[in-house]
């Protein structure tokens, strides 16, 4: 009987603890980005310009979107493995980072 009850609160332990996984970080971190794009769209619709505070929120949104396709498209890659697909990755993964610079 008390062994059974022992079983019982370990496993309501168990239950209890969750581990935190690199996909569950990634999501907490797009849903930052979808937050900091819609409050750049509010405060521009707010002020009617565009203005450096909603500037920032939304290329803090670009970037956390940019990064987060970069590292699902890279799984993609990694699991079709093929040298067509790395490479245009490679190209496009260049394009986006030179091209952000140069454009912030």
């Amino acid at each position: 009987m008390e062994e059974e009850q022992k079983q019982k609160n370990e496993k309501k332990i168990r239950i209890k603890t969750k581990s935190i996984s690199f996909q569950s970080i990634l999501s907490f971190i797009a849903y930052i980005g979808i937050g900091c794009i819609a409050i750049a769209l509010l405060m521009t619709l707010i002020f009617k310009n565009d203005s450096q505070i909603a500037s920032a929120f939304r290329t803090i949104g670009e970037v956390i979107a940019y990064i987060i396709s970069i590292i699902f498209a890279y799984s993609w890659v990694k699991n079709h493995k093929k040298v067509g697909w790395i490479v245009c990755y490679v190209i496009f993964v260049v394009t986006i980072v030179i091209l952000f610079i140069l454009t912030v």
